[in-house]
């Protein structure tokens, strides 16, 4: 497991063209569902977990893993001192990217355990927007769309949550530049949408991302069928040759009998 690093590029083709994609991210927030989501009820460090479960995975999803470890563990000490292989039991293998997302969890709350001595966060619950992203961005295991749900909706930080399947919808959209990397949409969307826009576009935009049917499939499917195709000319010639030289041999043996 690593922890998302920031990109290199010093100015990619999104922001060169930035008016451009603007335009376009505009145009498509219009068409979006109205699906506002709201800080999660039980706290900051609930909304953590709950984000770490929603993150690459839908809100159904999400919402019964959530009630599953709460159901399974007393509290979020008893959560954090769970072993990945423990988590997977409780959400369940066939979640998608399950060890990688139980490892990602321990991971941060062990990290907000050592900072705070507990599973809390009060230390930044009063401190300033800049202290509360330092904070949040540099837990360990910590990606774009848990970062981005926590800061905005409960801290008012202007970052926007995007995970791989938002990221390839927008892509797939034409919203993005082709060459345009996670790293590089996370900022530029956060300077596309104000702090108090956050829930709304969020929310309209996982819920759009949920709708979309999935094309990874259909690609595969055209590759293996061109490939039967070429297979199939080569088999039925080489019987026909065959054929013609066994029909050689049968005038061969007419011509000596007359002899």
């Amino acid at each position: 497991m690593k922890h998302e690093q920031k990109s290199t590029k010093q100015k990619g083709n999104l922001v060169k063209n930035s008016t451009e994609y603007a335009k376009k991210f505009k145009t498509l927030c219009k068409k979006l569902p109205s699906a506002e989501v709201q800080a999660h009820e039980d706290g900051p460090v609930a909304e953590l977990i709950y984000s770490q479960l929603l993150w690459n995975a839908t809100t159904r999803q999400a919402d019964a893993a959530y009630k599953k470890l709460k159901n399974a563990f007393i509290d979020m000490n008893d959560l954090r001192m769970n072993m990945p292989h423990e988590t997977i039991d409780v959400i369940g293998v066939s979640y998608p990217q399950a060890e990688d997302r139980s490892r990602r969890l321990r991971a941060m709350l062990r990290g907000i355990y050592l900072r705070e001595h507990d599973v809390k966060l009060e230390s930044i619950s009063e401190a300033g927007k800049t202290e509360a992203k330092e904070y949040i961005q540099s837990l360990e295991g910590m990606t774009h769309f848990v970062s981005g749900r926590i800061l905005a909706l409960c801290f008012g930080v202007s970052v926007f949550p995007i995970d791989d399947r938002t990221f390839q919808a927008l892509m797939q959209e034409g919203v993005l530049h082709v060459e345009t990397d996670l790293d590089e949409a996370a900022s530029w969307l956060g300077r596309q949408v104000k702090a108090k826009d956050v829930s709304k576009v969020h929310g309209g935009l996982h819920a759009w991302v949920e709708s979309k049917p999935v094309v990874k499939k259909k690609t595969v499917k055209k590759k293996s069928g061109k490939k039967t195709v070429k297979k199939a000319p080569k088999k039925v010639a080489q019987k026909k040759v065959t054929k013609k030289k066994t029909a050689k041999k049968k005038t061969t043996k007419k011509k000596t009998a007359k002899k």
